[in-house]
């Protein structure tokens, strides 16, 4: 786009008088007419939403311009994430005007459709039946119903579109079973998130979407560019709403996983372990998550796994007795053992003397520094067979040890831990604490 100084142009918008002649400081730009730039051209053409005399969308000539008036900060930006890329600043009067005027020459397509598809079901002995709510919607006035592209469906094909709603974002949820089908949480838990993000003046998309499109990707693991479809934005909007939220997030919720005192857990202790493992303070192990093939050798001779047979990350999680995530420890290479994460992480640095970890046969090499911290484990096969004690202990054992494998279960619901592709590896700390942080906010794994 280059500046136009020629006193004889005026600004293209419709009830804007600005020409260079008449004013200060301002810049005229011309539309953007390179081969590459036929999009942006669009969007600019659209934002100035004027109608010839036809009725038909204005479309500029190569004299054309428009004044830095209706750009955001008074100057137009060559950056696609600058509000300024777009003209967006237009006068209210010319927008009502054009807005009343579009309805009504909407109201009677809509009305010329209705009959038409009436016509051809009669023509075809169906019977198809209008909602009464749509027709008093046309006569009465007011905004007519998403158009064609709005809804993904012909209305001159399908009368079954009429009663259809289109995807608006978070103003289309309109009950709990909805939200937690795409997002696994409660309007409980989406309000208390939504109230942790930062007062932010997006032009794009709300903070309500902007947490839905973070809650949908962690669940659903859709791409960026589905959900870009979805919310009607680019994918690299999408992609930076999601990491801008995923940081904040993870620095607002760190205290969500924390680590309880022994009365806490000695009073919330559930029946199950009060019997054989009163001292139980919690249950650890490791679990594992398949990433796509690193790109330099290095990464791949640290992240492969013989367990798995692919490239993974690890990391070692901690529960209370009652079910509750106490502890997560950062992500390792596939190749690290259980006893070296969990030697590693600082784990062992939050048990008090008297404690009683449950763990499974994978942490033989755990050095705690009290002597006093027992490490259960179950018993290991000597000479080809278990003793009836030893049977028992193993029984005993795996009966609590439970609990944490259906947590593990119910952690990796959320669909992006089962994506996980090289750009997710940045953030896959924060990633993992936030799908752990929805995990505790989560019913009970013991109902108890």
């Amino acid at each position: 786009m280059t500046e136009n100084k020629n006193s004889h142009q005026i600004c293209c918008v419709v009830n804007c008088n600005n020409t260079y002649k008449n004013t200060n400081n301002t810049i005229f730009y011309n539309f953007p007419n390179r081969s590459y730039q036929k999009d942006l051209k669009f969007k600019w053409i659209k934002a100035v939403n004027r109608l010839d005399d036809n009725g038909k969308l204005w479309l500029p000539n190569p004299r054309s311009v428009i004044c830095s008036k209706h750009f955001v900060g008074n100057k137009h930006s060559n950056d696609p994430r600058s509000p300024s890329y777009v003209p967006s600043l237009f006068p209210k009067v010319y927008k009502k005007k054009l807005t009343d005027s579009n309805q009504a020459d909407e109201r009677k397509e809509l009305c010329f459709t209705v009959c038409k598809c009436w016509h051809s079901s009669n023509s075809a002995s169906t019977q198809a039946c209008i909602p009464f709510s749509f027709l008093n919607h046309l006569n009465s006035g007011s905004k007519p119903i998403p158009s064609d592209k709005a809804c993904g469906v012909d209305h001159r094909k399908s009368l079954s579109c009429l009663s259809c709603e289109a995807f608006h974002g978070f103003e289309s949820i309109k009950n709990e079973k909805s939200l937690k089908d795409i997002t696994g949480t409660f309007f409980s838990v989406f309000n208390i998130l939504l109230k942790l993000m930062p007062n932010v003046n997006r032009l794009v998309v709300s903070n309500e979407n902007a947490l839905l499109i973070f809650l949908m990707k962690l669940k659903l693991g859709l791409t960026y560019s589905s959900l870009a479809v979805f919310f009607g934005v680019h994918r690299t909007t999408i992609s930076r709403i999601f990491t801008d939220t995923l940081l904040t997030l993870s620095v607002k919720t760190k205290n969500l996983i924390f680590w309880p005192n022994k009365r806490t857990i000695s009073v919330l202790l559930p029946e199950a372990f009060k019997k054989n493992y009163p001292n139980c303070r919690c249950i650890i192990d490791c679990t594992e998550l398949k990433v796509e093939q690193p790109n330099t050798v290095e990464h791949r001779v640290y992240m492969y796994s013989r367990y798995k047979g692919s490239y993974t990350v690890k990391f070692l999680v901690a529960i209370t007795p009652n079910g509750m995530i106490s502890f997560v420890s950062k992500c390792y290479g596939g190749r690290s053992s259980d006893s070296f994460i969990t030697n590693d992480s600082g784990f062992l640095a939050l048990l008090e003397s008297g404690d009683e970890v449950l763990a499974d046969k994978g942490f033989p090499g755990i050095k705690t520094t009290d002597e006093n911290v027992v490490i259960v484990m179950p018993p290991f096969l000597h000479n080809g067979r278990f003793s009836e004690d030893e049977i028992l202990e193993t029984y005993n054992i795996a009966s609590v040890r439970i609990h944490i494998e259906r947590l593990f279960a119910r952690l990796k619901t959320f669909g992006i831990l089962n994506k996980l592709t090289i750009d997710y590896l940045p953030f896959i700390d924060n990633i993992v604490h936030m799908c752990c942080v929805l995990t505790n906010m989560q019913a009970p794994i013991i109902k108890q």
